[in-house]
């Protein structure tokens, strides 16, 4: 088995290489696409109060705020922080911008929607999860919906578990080597960085993974239903083995 990393691998994983390499593979393409289908699903309106948790370098924010809307954005990474601050003072953008942990932070209420997209539901462990359901329910206002996106749930990554994985970026190769502890239901990976055919670094992360129904129960818990399922930005239905899911759910 491999080595676990610690719970709190995420506060200090997103630095260097790593954000370099979500910055490359996330096209203007694709957030605008996320962001064409947040402002469905979510039945958004210009002028209201959305919540971006945890938001990476804040491509999204940044996108809904330039179309009317305004964000809390919310994350760990000092270095996605500093960048999204950089952006959002250069084109005066109404962005609150929050650094710090996702499940100890305090949150503002009365959001009329949130989202939690990026493979960000299951960084931490189940009791914290507990806690980061409980904190995003507590700040939506009756009827606000929560978008959750992830490629990391049971029915996407069991059926098509793959031990190893390669990425290939112009000038970056991303190894990952992939392990199922079945006892306590999460994924270890080890992640090797190679540029120029040599090798630079390596790092690692662990994910909890949760079926649908162990994450809608969760939210049924907290007045959130599920009110859709869907396996891409197309709003088509999820099946089994569909690669991503992006769940939605309505505070009652």
């Amino acid at each position: 088995m491999s080595q676990s990393p610690p719970d709190s691998w995420y506060e200090t994983f997103f630095q260097g290489t790593n954000c370099e390499l979500w910055e490359k593979v996330a096209s203007p393409e694709w957030t605008e696409a996320e962001v064409a289908f947040l402002i469905d699903v979510l039945g958004l309106t210009p002028g209201q109060r959305l919540l971006d948790i945890p938001c990476g370098n804040g491509r999204h924010a940044i996108s809904l705020a330039k179309k009317g809307y305004f964000l809390t954005a919310v994350d760990i990474s000092e270095e996605f922080i500093r960048k999204l601050q950089a952006s959002v003072q250069a084109q005066n953008l109404p962005v609150n911008i929050i650094h710090g942990n996702m499940v100890l932070l305090d949150l503002p209420s009365d959001f009329d929607a949130a989202f939690c997209l990026g493979n960000s539901f299951g960084y931490v462990n189940h009791t914290h999860t507990k806690h980061f359901v409980r904190k995003i329910a507590n700040s939506l206002k009756a009827g606000g919906r929560l978008l959750i996106h992830s490629g990391m749930v049971a029915e996407s990554i069991l059926p098509n578990f793959s031990p190893h994985e390669t990425y290939e970026l112009p000038d970056l190769t991303m190894d990952i080597h992939n392990t199922y502890v079945a006892d306590g239901s999460y994924v270890i990976s080890q992640l090797t960085y190679s540029r120029n055919g040599r090798q630079s670094e390596q790092h690692a992360f662990k994910h909890y993974v949760y079926t649908i129904g162990e994450i809608q129960r969760m939210l049924h818990s907290h007045q959130l239903e599920t009110i859709g399922l869907y396996r891409s930005t197309q709003k088509e239905p999820f099946r089994m083995g569909d690669p991503q899911l992006y769940l939605v759910a309505e505070k009652g």
